[in-house]
């Protein structure tokens, strides 16, 4: 057998040109794909059907097994991912598992690890792969595979590892969004469990779904507070919402359209297969050709932030205290929801004519708006009293939240208080401390 392989030469291509330009490798980069699926090939020719490895012709069969087979301790790193790929919900089959571990070990820079310990046992190599018609289960080839894979741990790859639901079915992955969502009991979207993926049929006009453009009839919900949902049932999709009620909602969403603005393939297989008579591949299209054109929907209440991160909104002792100034606030009679907040922000800037210097004290059960200047306070709320909390897109640093005379289920006549932070960072910090103090007391009380 030659010492060379065509896999091999275009392995050194993509090693080459990633070395060099010293890129951030994204999912957006045009060669990612095509790297690992070379990979995957390098991977995959020549390998047995191994007793040893529940007969499959995968080679994610062997990987997975590494840390118990190897004779010497496991790269605690390359353990960590391929339990991380076992324990993954998103994926369902040996090929997709494969290309979630080439994905995470490309992260974790251990792709290597694997092709060094089949390397050094020989008996692994031959239990595997055809000596001659494999570069693994080649001595020669192995080592030249070694030495490109070491190169590559140079390169920066940044992946988006949350997104690996499609991965049994292709390597061209989906936009795939993170968002954030204000706390709230109905998002508004009317959904479907379609061979396991859980599908946007149509989304309600005026909903927290809605808002900002961010969710569109025929995208994917992937996860919401960090579950993957994928094969989950619709109940279980009511328990998180419940176990999170009040708290901002953490979503994860694959787009129905691709960069090019074209129907992801994977989704218009699922809207085929789908009872859907309005999320139609035109309308998607017409959906993401208005979006970039230039089209906004009025802006409506939410925290803003398209990447989720874990902030720590609170002290030790769970409370947390922001200066502001008081503007003032709207009287909204029964009506307590969420998307007041966004005309009411709007109406007290307007016609507010004061300008009150305060300490919001967020303890465990209430929120505290205290007068700097006399210390006396001007407005007391228990959180079961808050209906709702939020901001506008285009006011960052104006806050509002609305509570009832009474607990939020028998209130009948509720107010919109607004308040003006220093920075758009302070106002996030503040809006998340009050929603996650609705979670505390619900479980005080």
């Amino acid at each position: 057998m030659s010492v060379s392989d065509p896999l091999l030469k275009s392995l050194k291509r993509f090693v080459l040109e990633f070395r060099t330009t010293n890129i951030v490798v994204t999912d957006d980069n045009e060669n990612l794909a095509k790297l690992c699926s070379v990979l995957e090939e390098i991977f995959q020719k020549g390998i047995k059907k191994s007793k040893f490895f529940d007969k499959s012709d995968f080679f994610w069969s062997w990987v997975a097994k590494l840390p118990s087979f190897s004779k010497e301790r496991c790269n605690p790193i390359l353990s960590m991912v391929i339990d991380t790929v076992k324990e993954s919900k998103k994926v369902t089959l040996d090929l997709g598992r494969g290309r979630l571990f080439i994905r995470s070990a490309l992260m974790k820079k251990v792709l290597t690890v694997p092709v060094q310990i089949i390397a050094k046992n020989r008996q692994l190599a031959r239990e595997v792969y055809y000596e001659n018609d494999s570069i693994l289960g080649n001595e020669i080839l192995a080592e030249i595979l070694q030495s490109l894979l070491f190169e590559l741990t140079e390169a920066h790859f940044q992946l988006r590892i949350h997104n690996a639901s499609f991965l049994d079915r292709t390597w061209n992955l989906p936009i795939y969004k993170q968002y954030e969502l204000v706390p709230c009991d109905n998002l508004g979207l009317h959904v479907q469990y379609i061979n396991g993926f859980l599908l946007v049929k149509a989304v309600e006009p005026g909903s927290v779904g809605e808002e900002n453009d961010k969710i569109h009839a025929g995208d994917v919900i992937d996860e919401l507070h960090g579950e993957a949902l994928r094969g989950n049932k619709m109940s279980a999709v009511h328990n998180i919402l419940q176990r999170y009620k009040g708290l901002p909602v953490h979503i994860h969403v694959i787009k129905g359209y691709d960069s090019q603005g074209n129907l992801y393939k994977p989704i218009h297989h699922l809207i085929e297969d789908a009872d859907i008579d309005i999320a139609t591949a035109d309308e998607l299209l017409q959906v993401k050709k208005s979006t970039s054109n230039g089209y906004k929907k009025p802006p409506h209440t939410i925290l803003n932030e398209e990447e989720a991160e874990e902030i720590p909104v609170h002290g030790s002792e769970g409370g947390a205290s922001h200066e502001a100034h008081y503007l003032g606030y709207v009287s909204l009679g029964i009506d307590g929801r969420v998307v007041r907040i966004e005309d009411s922000v709007q109406g007290v800037l307007k016609n507010h004519t004061q300008r009150v210097p305060v300490r919001i004290e967020l303890t465990e059960k209430e929120v505290l708006v205290i007068d700097i200047k006399d210390n006396k306070t001007l407005l007391q709320h228990a959180y079961t009293e808050i209906s709702a909390c939020g901001r506008r897109t285009d006011q960052l640093q104006h806050i509002a939240y609305i509570a009832g005379e009474t607990s939020c289920s028998l209130a009948k006549k509720f107010n919109c208080y607004v308040f003006e932070m220093k920075t758009n960072e302070e106002a996030r910090f503040a809006l998340c401390a009050i929603a996650q103090g609705f979670e505390r007391t619900h479980l005080l009380l």
